[in-house]
């Protein structure tokens, strides 16, 4: 069912540019974290972005204080935000980014494996098999028991489970529930649990105009980027728009490589074609076999 008027068309150009705005967020996340602690550059990121939606909701007039807030696809959405946003926070604070933003091409086929889950889509066998070579993928990024591999992107994990729980929540908001609505509530945890990390790691740290910088463009990009994903995710059917979201590997590795000077090995390309074939396999099948049944 499409909601808000948007036409699965357009879901799929707001998919690529919500990609292209969270690359640019990744890379100043982790240019904030050079001076900033995850929990402060969570705290910050998360308050501005509230602010900015609240104002949407003001103009609309929206009230915050209201009996859907305790909707429960609303409140699985939000523990979906804050876990996928601490695991990729955390992430980008401590690994490469070229490597984080490889691994995390996993979550848009855990966006359609769940859906098969949870929301009753059927899954066959050589669907089933994509995610095993998918998560073959996975270990060849991760290589765990070798020396290259890096438990902090272990991280990226959380940001794959909770993001994809994220996005399937909002398939299940009801529609009088706005998109401003939605992203503003799941910023008020978020915004909690960055003051409890910040506690634990040290307190405030000073903000410099450099660092100032990197938070404006990262909330700006961030705000762009929560707003279309999450009226793309509410207007189309997910096989559709899902695939579209691999582009965000694109704009990573085009930042990483300008930014940072990052490039990566051949073990972590082959882990990432895997992982974005089998992703691509799945929902081609899947689309497939709704068009045979129509």
């Amino acid at each position: 069912m499409r909601q808000h008027g948007t036409s699965g068309t357009w879901a799929i150009p707001l998919t690529i540019i919500a990609m292209a705005c969270f690359a640019v967020v990744d890379a100043f996340v982790k240019l904030a974290s050079e001076s900033q602690g995850a929990g402060q550059v969570i705290f910050i990121s998360s308050l501005a972005t509230f602010g900015l939606f609240w104002m949407a909701m003001w103009r609309s007039r929206e009230r915050l204080w209201v009996p859907d807030a305790r909707n429960p696809a609303l409140l699985i959405r939000t523990l979906g935000e804050v876990a996928g946003s601490i695991g990729i926070v955390v992430a980008l604070g401590l690994a490469p980014l070229s490597s984080v933003i490889a691994l995390a091409q996993a979550q848009p086929l855990a966006v359609v494996l769940g859906a098969a889950l949870f929301l009753g889509e059927d899954v066959g066998w050589r669907r089933w098999a994509a995610v095993g070579l998918a998560l073959i993928g996975v270990l060849m990024i991760l290589r765990p028991g070798f020396s290259a591999f890096d438990p902090n992107l272990l991280w990226v994990l959380v940001y794959v489970i909770g993001l994809a729980t994220r996005d399937l929540a909002s398939r299940r908001l009801p529609a009088r529930i706005s998109t401003s609505f939605a992203v503003a509530w799941s910023m008020v945890p978020m915004t909690l649990a960055g003051a409890l990390m910040m506690f634990f790691q040290g307190g405030w740290r000073p903000v410099s105009i450099e660092t100032a910088a990197w938070y404006l463009g990262m909330i700006l990009a961030l705000a762009v980027a929560l707003w279309t994903l999450t009226t793309a995710m509410r207007s189309g059917d997910v096989s559709s728009v899902a695939p579209f979201r691999y582009s965000r590997i694109l704009f990573a590795l085009i930042i990483a490589y300008f930014a940072f000077d990052e490039i990566p090995d051949l073990m972590t390309w082959a882990g990432v074609m895997l992982i974005v074939g089998s992703g691509l396999y799945a929902f081609w099948r899947e689309r497939h076999l709704a068009a045979a049944g129509a």
